[in-house]
């Protein structure tokens, strides 16, 4: 499996846990429905399909390389700006 799938299981455990706690408090769901105790396990799952699916760590091509422009990409006829007084 790549990408870091305990970050995923640990991130997504702790939004569906807090998001289970929000909807409680905010008097959305009650105490003791059962969809308290499916938030956080569908976090996990969440959170692991999101760490297999993201494109963490180093990618296998090289970026490209950086060039500085030069004086032929310049455009000749746009003034540079002068100091203003």
């Amino acid at each position: 499996m790549k990408g870091r799938p305990i970050l995923g299981a640990i991130s997504g455990f702790l939004f569906g846990f807090l998001l289970g706690v929000s909807l409680f408090l905010w008097g959305v769901i009650p105490l003791h429905s059962d969809f308290l105790w499916i938030l956080p396990l569908l976090g996990i799952v969440l959170g692991l399909a999101m760490a297999w699916w993201a494109p963490f760590g180093r990618s296998s091509e090289q970026p490209a390389p950086v060039t500085s422009p030069t004086v032929e990409s310049m455009d000749p006829e746009t003034p540079e700006p002068g100091p203003t007084d």
